[in-house]
């Protein structure tokens, strides 16, 4: 009998603690604040920030606002983050996903503890990466790190690359290794943000159906702004 009680306890304590049955849109709320805020950030630089045309030409966008090393030297670099997708047929944005993200040792110097990355997805090529639940940044599409001011050849720059990084540490643009980078989907961060279980794909595709929380629609309202339709 005690064995039974023991195993109900441990039950009750796992649903408890599934990241499924928590259910926090606050957090997930203050992400997208902090990912307009870098999005602006790298836009906002007095001339010498990410070039709008080729923002308005971007076919998604991937922002981790707070990349977080988990250790002074050796540590992981980890993060959550934003993913969004504009279609052509519509040229507006569809609902948020959210992905997390960890990268093996390198990456930001010793000392330096938060960093913020934008990337553009330019491509096609690029733009399947997002629709799996895990891809390798450092690999498969051409990365590169992104040309601030408006002296970008455009149709130059598509045709050698898939993605622009661009990243910034106290403010500042920086240069960041991408071997090792692993994004993935982040189901539960959905979950507790849409209030039922929803795949990047589906929110990635812009299925219909899907009840996107105020939050969520002045993000996107205010990226519309941002990023118009090319």
């Amino acid at each position: 009998m005690k064995n039974w009680i023991c195993i109900f306890a441990l039950l009750i304590s796992a649903c408890a603690s599934s990241p499924l049955s928590r259910s926090n849109p606050f957090e997930h709320t203050e992400l997208l604040l902090d990912s307009e805020e870098a999005i602006e950030g790298v836009i906002d630089v007095s001339g010498e920030g990410i070039p709008q045309k080729l923002l308005n030409r971007t076919k998604a966008i991937v922002v981790f606002p707070n990349l977080v090393k988990a250790a002074m030297i050796a540590g992981a670099r980890v993060g959550k983050g934003v993913v969004i997708v504009r279609p052509p047929k519509t040229g507006k944005w569809n609902p948020p996903a959210f992905v997390k993200s960890r990268q093996a040792s390198w990456g930001l110097q010793a000392g330096i503890q938060k960093a913020e990355l934008v990337l553009l997805i330019m491509t096609n090529k690029g733009l399947k990466q997002l629709f799996r639940t895990q891809y390798n940044l450092g690999s498969g599409p051409q990365i590169a790190l992104g040309t601030v001011g408006e002296t970008l050849n455009l149709n130059l720059a598509l045709k050698e690359n898939d993605i622009f990084a661009y990243s910034r540490i106290k403010g500042l643009f920086a240069g960041l290794s991408f071997d090792g980078t692993i994004i993935s989907s982040d189901k539960n961060a959905n979950f507790e943000y849409y209030g039922e279980p929803v795949s990047n794909r589906n929110l990635l595709a812009g299925h219909k159906g899907i009840k996107v929380p105020e939050s969520g629609q002045a993000f996107l309202g205010r990226m519309n702004h941002l990023a118009p339709p090319y």
